[in-house]
């Protein structure tokens, strides 16, 4: 089996499972009438609206989609509405003068966008790494406010590891691997697909825990 239709069976079986979340998320939301998921239905639903665009061109045309920002446009939104859901369930506010040490997420999510900008626009990595400041940032107060053990603080850590695989994901991109047995990226992708399942177990908790 070629690296390309492994890469396209894992696809869709990313898309799948993001559509059955999403689904899921919107039953939840509509059921319990709860913000947590109300923002992830929002979340799956940005993420999975991409994953199509993106899937569906790769299967069409065989490569990586010409007009990228319609996909990214709907993975900014995703992340916003990650961000949004992070801070409304946040314990406490938390002002970033309290832990000196976060003013390095800046810096690191900024030195990466300069890397990237050697393959891609600068626009666009400009605002990726907006939001994935404001997304690491919130992961990280999260997880200094939280209440050992809870369940939001193992939400906290399931998107820290979001901002994570996804930096990998596109790390790995801007390299070739055609003399790799299997593309990392690839192998990294899988890997997203289960920090996905993680983030809606993890929400699913952390509404438990709210509710009751």
């Amino acid at each position: 089996m070629n690296s390309f239709l492994f890469e396209q069976i894992e696809n869709g079986f990313q898309l799948t499972v993001l559509l059955l979340m999403t689904v899921i998320s919107i039953y939840k939301s509509l059921k319990t009438e709860n913000e947590t998921w109300s923002l992830m239905a929002m979340f799956f639903g940005a993420v999975t609206l991409g994953n199509i665009y993106w899937f569906l061109y790769m299967m069409f045309y065989r490569e990586t989609p010409y007009y990228g920002f319609i996909s990214d446009f709907c993975w900014v939104a995703a992340y916003l509405f990650m961000i949004l859901m992070l801070v409304q369930i946040r314990d406490r506010s938390f002002h970033w003068n309290e832990h000196k040490a976060l003013w390095l997420i800046p810096l690191f999510t900024f030195a990466m966008a300069l890397f990237y900008m050697r393959w891609g626009a600068y626009l666009t990595n400009t605002v990726y790494a907006l939001c994935m400041t404001a997304l690491l940032g919130s992961a990280v107060v999260g997880i200094l406010t939280s209440v050992k053990g809870s369940a939001r603080r193992r939400l906290y850590y399931a998107c820290l590891a979001y901002v994570l695989v996804e930096y990998s994901l596109w790390t790995v991109s801007c390299f070739n691997w055609d003399v790799a047995v299997l593309d990392p990226y690839v192998i990294i992708d899988v890997l997203l697909t289960a920090v996905y399942i993680l983030i809606f177990v993890m929400s699913g908790k952390a509404v438990r825990d709210e509710l009751h």
